[in-house]
């Protein structure tokens, strides 16, 4: 996202389909992914849910670019 590498969980937490199908867009200052089902949008950065049905967070990774190589530790999620 404008140049940002993020990484979460590729699971709606509200209805268990994958978000990479959804749109990457800004909202209200946020990079968010919205979950194609039912519009759920959640903060790249944090996982949080930024509008209804979803109320639970998604796990948010740590990632590394180095060069043209991208790292994503999946074993330590940051917290929600």
């Amino acid at each position: 996202f404008e140049g940002e590498v993020f990484a979460i969980d590729d699971v709606c937490s509200h209805a268990e389909v994958p978000l990479s199908e959804g749109d990457v867009e800004e909202f209200q200052g946020a990079p968010t992914v919205e979950c194609w089902l039912h519009g759920s949008c959640f903060d790249l950065t944090s996982g949080r849910p930024t509008n209804l049905p979803a109320t639970e967070p998604v796990p948010v990774y740590p990632v590394r670019v180095d060069g043209d190589d991208v790292f994503v530790d999946v074993a330590t999620p940051i917290g929600n």
